[in-house]
């Protein structure tokens, strides 16, 4: 079930010119997406999605979640009305602190600051955020909960582990006064070294992972397909012996067998998607902990040769603001939300599939497969 939310928050972006361009690129995508839902004829969520969902990946580039949204969002609207805003879920937005949040783009993520502009009562729009453009300002608004509902961070994801390679240097940065008052800023670092090196670790296997997902998936769709192929004779067989019954039956297992595909060939490109955020990850990580381990040589080299005149503060404040950069790579999407009347999309399903079954005989029949 999607969350219930008592209360919302308006965020007002300030984003950079080259922030606010891939926002706005972001909108353009989102609004070719409508334009396409508009002309595709189809009466609820899973119809849209079987018509267009991979017209409008393959068209604008949106990220899959954010297609998703748009095929739910798409019902609230009227046909041809102007789109000045972008549903988001928890996964295309992240508030990572109290002056920034990070949110999804047509180009991948972008962290700009933000500054809050007060909370109101209620939230009653389907999505947990929604982006929204109005003249030079952009607004997020977000549903909130009264109270405190910590979520726990899967330790095996891209976006976690970003998180913490993020935290860790930036926590380097902030420990700079107590590193400066105990007069032991290479320690600092060389901490720091050490935690980039265990999430590096972390990171080489979430790419395992993803990459043993993409090897079962392969072999399961190469294995449908060998089914699918291998059934187009065996109906062929049938209806030239005058078994009718045995090809149509044969038929709604092809037909089965090809929807099976299509969710892996999704899933499949999803993977894809994943396996290149791991590799994008471990580069990061990996200039992350070139960049520390220079640095570090910087702070000792520093430390031998400072003036024994200079005061500690003086030393190590200069050293760890040269040694110690903040990555700023952070990136922060619930379960599909649930879907009213799902009997009798069930009963469409199989109306559907039954007139699906009755014209591929018929183009058995005919020799037109």
């Amino acid at each position: 079930m999607a969350t219930k939310f008592t209360s919302s928050l308006r965020l007002v972006l300030q984003p950079t010119p080259d922030m606010r361009q891939a926002l706005s690129e972001t909108l353009a995508a989102y609004q070719q997406a409508m334009a396409i839902l508009d002309r595709t004829p189809g009466a609820n969520v899973v119809t849209l999605h079987q018509a267009a969902y991979e017209q409008i990946r393959t068209v604008t580039g949106l990220p899959a979640r954010l297609v998703t949204l748009a095929l739910r969002d798409h019902g609230r609207r009227k046909p041809g009305e102007i789109v000045a805003d972008i549903p988001l879920d928890s996964k295309l937005f992240a508030v990572k602190g109290p002056d920034s949040v990070s949110i999804a783009t047509l180009n991948g993520r972008i962290v700009l600051p933000y500054a809050a502009s007060g909370y109101q009562e209620g939230w009653a729009d389907f999505a947990e955020a929604r982006l929204v453009f109005a003249g030079s300002s952009i607004c997020l608004y977000a549903g909130i909960q009264a109270g405190v509902h910590p979520k726990k961070e899967a330790s095996m994801s891209n976006e976690g582990i970003l998180a913490r390679l993020g935290r860790v240097i930036a926590g380097v940065v902030n420990n700079a006064v107590d590193a400066a008052e105990t007069s032991n800023p290479v320690a600092v670092a060389q901490q720091a070294v050490r935690e980039i090196g265990a999430i590096a670790e972390e990171a080489r296997a979430a790419l395992g992972v993803a990459m043993a997902a993409g090897h079962r998936l392969k072999a399961k769709a190469d294995d449908l397909d060998a089914e699918i192929s291998d059934l187009d004779e065996k109906i062929k067989v049938g209806l030239e012996n005058g078994r009718e019954d045995l090809a149509r039956a044969a038929t709604g297992v092809q037909i089965d067998l090809e929807a099976q595909r299509d969710a892996l060939s999704k899933a499949i490109l999803e993977n894809a998607g994943e396996i290149a955020d791991a590799e994008a990850t471990l580069r990061s990580i990996s200039s992350a902990r070139a960049d520390a381990m220079k640095r570090l040589e910087d702070a000792k080299r520093a430390e031998r040769t400072v003036p024994a005149t200079a005061t500690p503060s003086q030393r190590n404040d200069q050293r760890l603001a040269d040694a110690l950069q903040a990555v700023e790579r952070v990136t922060g999407v619930p379960s599909k939300p649930a879907m009213e009347g799902t009997a009798e999309v069930e009963e469409l399903g199989r109306l559907q599939r039954q007139k699906a079954i009755e014209a591929r005989l018929s183009a058995f029949k005919h020799g037109e497969r």
